[in-house]
């Protein structure tokens, strides 16, 4: 078992130099952050729909099933704040260390 466990976090880790011909971890981290941006976008999109999705849901239903709209518009209201928090807090680092 413990052969297996070191042999699947060798791949974990060293993948991404056979996957991406990357020399260096710079370069991994460089196709890491192009796969991000765009992912993050994808991301927020769906987190607003998620929320415009409920906020219909909670115009139009009634009763139990208000409430359960309601519930899920608060959720994508603390889904949006907890991605523009974080996503501030990453400019902040980044152009704190880096530049």
């Amino acid at each position: 078992m413990k052969k297996y466990l070191l042999t699947s976090l060798f791949f974990l880790i060293f993948s991404p130099f056979f996957v991406w011909g990357a020399d260096t971890v710079v370069g991994v981290i460089d196709e890491i952050k192009t796969i991000l941006k765009a992912i993050v976008p994808l991301i927020g999109s769906l987190a607003i729909i998620y929320f415009l999705w409920s906020t219909a849901q909670y115009i139009l239903k009634e009763g139990d099933a208000k409430n359960e709209a309601r519930t899920h518009m608060i959720w994508g209201i603390i889904i949006l704040f907890v991605m523009i928090s974080v996503w501030g807090l990453v400019a902040i680092l980044t152009d704190t260390f880096l530049e």
